[in-house]
C-alpha cells in the first residue's frame, strides 16, 4: 500500500510540474458552434469604410489555449474610431456595452418577419441609437472594448444567438479580401466528379499561410465509419483536390469531410470543412457526434 502511495504521490507531482509549466491541455467540445450556409446568400458591403486588412479567420485555429477556437467571426484590423457600416439593411440592437447585433431585412422589405439572420460588430467605442438602417449607413465606431482588447473589429453573421456562418460567400463579389478568401478559412468547395476541390489558407497581422496539412475522410452515405484518405494533392494557389475513383463504384453516394491542420499550434491547431463544433476531436471516428460533411454522388 505504501508503494501505491509513493507513485500516486508521484504522479501527482509531475501533473502539478506540468501545469505549472502551462502545458497544453486537450479537451474537445461538441457544441454545434458554426453552420456552413447562412439562411441567405446576400451580397454584404465592407462593415467598415475601408477594407482594412483580415487577421483572423472564420473557423481558424488560433494561438490560444482559453475561450472559443477555433474562431467564431473574422477580426478586422481597423484602427480605434474607424466608422462602422451596416452591411445589409436591417434593425440594430445594443448588446452590453460594446457590441452591436443587427437582425437583416433579407428582402429589403422593412418588415422584421425574415429568417432570422443576425450579423454581430463586437469591442466597439460608439453605437448609433437603436433602429432600422439602410446598408452602407454608419451604425457605430470600432474600439478596443475598454482597453482589453487591441484596436480591431470583430465581425460575423450568425444564424441563431450561437450558429456562426461562413461569411465568404456574401463577399465573392468584391476583388477585395481576395474575394471573400480572406475571411474563412476555406472557401470554393467544389465538386467535379469524380474529384472534389477546397482553397484552404490561414491569416493573421503577419502574413499568409498555407495549411500544414489538409486531409480528407470519406465514407458511403448512409455508413458511420470514417475512412482516413490520406493527404489531398496541392494543385497550387491553395487549391487541393482528392480523385474518388477505384474508391467506390460508380453511383455511390459519398459523405466526405476535410481537416486542416495549421502548424505552430500546440492546442486545437485543427478546424474541419464543413464546420460545426467549437474544440472539436480532430479524428471523427473518435466520438458518436455526427460531424458535419457534404454529400455527392459518383459517377
Amino acid at each position: 500500500m505504501k508503494k501505491v502511495k509513493i507513485k500516486l504521490f508521484g504522479l501527482l507531482i509531475v501533473i502539478a510540474i506540468l501545469l505549472s509549466q502551462n502545458m497544453p491541455a486537450y479537451a474537445y467540445s461538441y457544441n454545434v458552434v458554426f453552420s456552413n450556409v447562412p439562411p441567405s446568400i446576400l451580397n454584404w458591403n465592407c462593415p467598415t469604410s475601408t477594407w482594412w486588412s483580415v487577421n483572423s479567420k472564420w473557423n481558424q485555429p488560433r494561438p490560444v489555449t482559453g475561450g472559443t477556437n477555433p474562431h467564431r467571426g473574422i477580426d478586422i484590423l481597423a484602427p480605434f474610431g474607424t466608422e462602422l457600416k451596416a452591411v445589409w439593411s436591417g434593425w440594430t440592437t445594443h448588446v452590453g456595452t460594446y457590441t452591436i447585433q443587427q437582425r437583416l431585412d433579407i428582402n429589403n422589405d422593412g418588415i422584421n418577419n425574415d429568417t432570422y439572420y443576425y450579423t454581430y460588430y463586437y469591442h466597439l467605442s460608439n453605437r448609433e441609437p437603436e433602429g432600422y438602417y439602410n446598408k452602407g449607413v454608419k451604425i457605430g465606431n470600432t474600439g478596443n472594448e475598454g482597453g482589453l482588447w487591441g484596436d480591431h473589429l470583430h465581425f460575423g453573421g450568425l444564424d441563431s444567438s450561437t450558429t456562426w456562418c461562413r461569411n465568404e460567400v456574401s463577399y465573392r463579389w468584391t476583388s477585395n479580401w481576395n474575394g471573400g478568401k480572406d475571411v474563412d478559412s476555406f472557401s470554393n468547395v467544389q465538386w467535379n466528379n469524380p474529384s472534389c476541390q477546397i482553397t484552404t489558407y490561414f491569416k493573421d497581422e503577419n502574413g499568409v499561410y498555407a495549411p500544414g496539412e489538409v486531409k480528407i475522410f470519406h465514407r458511403q452515405h448512409g455508413t458511420s465509419t470514417w475512412t482516413d484518405g490520406g493527404l489531398m494533392t496541392n494543385a497550387g494557389n491553395y487549391n487541393y483536390t482528392y480523385n474518388f475513383s477505384g474508391k467506390y463504384p460508380s453511383g455511390t453516394q459519398i459523405d466526405w469531410l476535410v481537416r486542416i491542420k495549421r502548424s505552430g499550434l500546440s492546442v486545437y491547431s485543427y478546424c474541419w470543412a464543413p464546420a460545426k463544433f467549437d474544440q472539436p476531436d480532430p479524428n471523427p471516428n473518435a466520438t458518436s457526434y455526427a460531424y458535419a460533411y457534404y454529400l455527392n454522388t459518383l459517377y
